[in-house]
């Protein structure tokens, strides 16, 4: 084993590999139950979970989730030991405290076979997908407010109205119509749909002249 090497304040701390570890579990109240092995244990399965995702983005034939699209691990015990460094006793107990904060469910399978384990999502995380789904339907009852607004209505009919006006009088019908809010005769609209790009020109003209 090396000497004891200190870091320098030239170093940068980074590690060849690391595991994610959820701050949340030293921060709130409901995870104070939680021993260390606990909480390693939690980041370890975590750490295999994200193997279990990536089978699904490459591809692979093996996937690790069941029929209601619940992802899990498979990690049998002794594996788990070795890389704890402890004791049956003391990983059993770190998996009951992770199954009583809701963290972690197993599933049978069989004989000799190692149980699935699937991950809880810790409260944070809970929290934070329900305020971003609160979020999102508000932004859509907005939206719908918005459309059936009654004014947005009445606007939205009354330029209706005015098209279908001057649509009607283009096709031939030689009574005076409506548009925005004056009466005019037939040779306005006439004259008005030969040159479109001067129709705002024109209604302002045929108001100073008549």
């Amino acid at each position: 084993m090396y000497e004891f090497t200190p870091f320098k304040k030239t170093d940068k701390l980074s590690y060849e590999s690391f595991i994610q570890f959820p701050r949340e579990l030293l921060k709130r109240e409901e995870y104070k139950v939680l021993s260390p092995n606990a909480m390693l244990l939690y980041s370890i399965l975590t750490d295999r979970l994200e193997l279990s995702f990536k089978q699904i983005e490459s591809n692979k034939k093996i996937q690790f989730y069941d029929a209601k699209g619940d992802m899990y691990v498979i990690f049998k015990r002794e594996e788990i030991q070795e890389k704890m460094h402890i004791k049956r006793a003391a990983l059993d107990s770190a998996i009951l405290q992770l199954k009583e904060c809701n963290l972690i469910k197993e599933k049978k399978q069989g004989k000799n076979m190692p149980n699935i384990i699937y991950l809880g999502k810790t409260i944070g995380m809970i929290e934070s997908e329900n305020i971003e789904k609160l979020r999102n339907a508000e932004n859509q009852h907005s939206g719908m407010q918005e459309f059936n607004n009654p004014e947005c209505r009445k606007s939205a009919v009354h330029n209706s109205n005015n098209n279908i006006n001057i649509i009607n009088n283009n096709k031939g019908t030689h009574k005076e119509k409506n548009y925005q809010g004056r009466i005019y005769p037939p040779e306005f609209f006439e004259t008005l749909y030969a040159n479109k790009d001067l129709i705002n020109g024109d209604i302002e003209n045929y108001k100073e002249s008549n």
